[in-house]
């Protein structure tokens, strides 16, 4: 629990390449609770999360977005908790959920109305997600538009860059403090971390625009000379990740030649 605000939470054991070492759940409110992203279906999830929520009345369960390692346990607790689901119409839809639709700039009261959260629209990892402000203040529960430590993905076709450096100039326009990423540690000064990744991602693109222009004709070249040698483990992630960047070339006005493995696209199991 943290000093000032009413925010408690736990990190799932579903480490990975993608997750880093698992996905953050939350618990916002004192008397009673808002869950947000209540995390993967794997074992002992249910319990891990009756142990965050501590006997108190769980008032809605908020997701960010509907890959699987944030939102794959929520149809079970929402029985569990006898709560219901709140989320963009899209992330109801892909997880073919029952819930509350909120939308951008849509408040949900938390403890009984001694706080909310505003739905804050945040495309760009991927096209259904929210980030949530916490009010009175200025904490954003950031989903995987911004991580603790580390980069978060872009994974065409449904990440889009466009979207997502939109959706950094979104929340920082909101001017926030904490952040409480998808994964990894809080982030205690979040300007300077929006300001971070926006950065990278216009230098990651600069990059991308580079190296289509000294000839590389496929995806795997990009990636060689974007990202240098990867772990097997991260080539997948990285290959969404210049498709992605090559879409925005194209969204940007550029001809861009059809590039070997543009099409060859495969969910990854984040985002299934």
């Amino acid at each position: 629990m943290t000093r000032d605000l009413p925010v408690a939470w736990f990190v799932s054991p579903n480490p990975g390449p993608l997750t880093l070492e698992g996905t953050c759940c939350y618990a916002v409110g004192r008397r009673r609770v808002v869950l947000v992203d209540p995390g993967p279906a794997i074992p002992g999830q249910i319990e891990r999360l009756e142990s965050l929520v501590a006997k108190r009345p769980v008032e809605a369960i908020c997701l960010t977005h509907a890959h699987s390692d944030h939102s794959g346990v929520a149809a079970l607790a929402s029985e569990r908790f006898e709560a219901p689901l709140v989320a963009s119409a899209e992330t109801l839809a892909r997880r073919d959920l029952s819930g509350r639709t909120l939308d951008s700039g849509g408040s949900l009261p938390v403890d009984g109305g001694a706080c909310s959260l505003r739905a804050i629209r945040t495309p760009g990892h991927s096209a259904d997600h929210l980030a949530y402000l916490l009010e009175p203040g200025r904490a954003v529960f950031t989903g995987d538009l911004v991580l603790g430590v580390g980069s978060s993905a872009i994974l065409h076709p449904d990440g889009n860059v466009g979207s997502c450096l939109a959706s950094f100039g979104r929340v920082l326009s909101l001017r926030p403090g904490r952040l409480y990423p998808g994964h990894g540690p809080p982030v205690d000064d979040g300007e300077a971390r929006l300001k971070h990744y926006r950065d990278h991602r216009i230098e990651r693109h600069a990059q991308v625009v580079h190296a289509v222009h000294s000839g590389a004709r496929s995806v795997e070249e990009l990636r060689v000379l974007v990202y240098g040698p990867l772990d097997v483990s991260l080539e997948r992630a990285a290959d969404a990740s210049i498709r992605a960047h090559v879409v925005h070339m194209r969204e940007q006005g550029e001809m861009v030649e059809t590039l070997a493995g543009l099409d060859d696209v495969r969910l990854l199991p984040e985002e299934a």
